[in-house]
């Protein structure tokens, strides 16, 4: 009995001896995991971060443009000239940058414009009022001071009117023209930052399709001299020179 006593002794010694050292282990292992963790986040806050910076501007710009006019006759006798060299106008822009070279630029872009139709027999010279308002929808990417456009043009509003004289009763009335361009048409070129506000924009203006309709035209309201109307469609380019400021 004593030496088993002596035995048990000795064995419940070296397990009360092991318990503490298997504790303070467990302690460092768990002082030691936050420790690590914080050091983790540190290195993470100090680490600089990957974000794309998007802004944006607002422009106002005025300007002119350069039509190119292609008649392509509807009827018979047709044998008319159409005049309209130059359209004066102002756009109001957005421009959302997205980084440091991308960008999405929608427009409003107003132009005034005057056409001198003549008609095959008539010796007057007939100007029509044409009021274009325009909705550009340009992507744009950057190169330096130097920023390329392009994309897409819907077309808002293109009601070019003219005034005839009635022989019966002297009245003036307003005679539509029909529409001259599509309801979506295309605009690409350069603009530039001349200054912190100062910017200026050149680009071309085209169409993909030609218009649907059919424009018709009266020289005279007396059915004696015209009874029908000069049939004609129209296919038009323009080069667009803009100055403008930036806010």
């Amino acid at each position: 009995m004593g030496c088993r006593r002596v035995i048990l002794l000795a064995i419940a010694a070296s397990l009360l001896s092991v318990a503490p050292l298997s504790a303070k282990e467990k302690k460092g292992q768990d002082v030691q995991k936050p420790a690590t963790e914080v050091a983790s986040k540190t290195v993470e806050k100090s680490l600089p971060k990957q974000s794309i910076k998007v802004n944006s501007e607002f422009g106002l710009g005025v300007g002119a443009q350069y039509n190119f006019f292609e008649v392509q006759p509807m009827s018979k006798n047709f044998s008319q000239s159409i005049d309209a060299k130059v359209s004066f106008g102002a756009a109001l822009q957005f421009r959302l940058n997205i980084g440091k070279t991308f960008g999405i630029q929608p427009e409003i872009a107003y132009s005034y414009s005057v056409l001198k139709l003549k008609g095959s027999e008539s010796k007057t010279t007939i100007k029509a009022k044409v009021n274009l308002v325009q909705f550009p929808l340009l992507v744009s990417f950057r190169i330096a001071m130097f920023r390329i456009n392009f994309g897409p043009v819907f077309t808002l509003m293109d009601n070019p009117t003219y005034q005839l004289a009635d022989t019966i009763d002297d009245t003036i009335k307003q005679m539509p023209l029909g529409k001259l361009h599509p309801s979506v048409t295309y605009a690409a070129g350069v603009s530039a930052k001349l200054s912190k506000r100062v910017f200026l924009d050149v680009r071309y203006a085209g169409q993909f399709t030609d218009v649907q309709t059919v424009n018709e035209f009266y020289w005279t309201l007396d059915k004696a001299k015209q009874p029908d109307a000069e049939l004609f469609r129209t296919r038009n380019s323009s080069v667009q020179v803009r100055v403008g400021l930036l806010f």
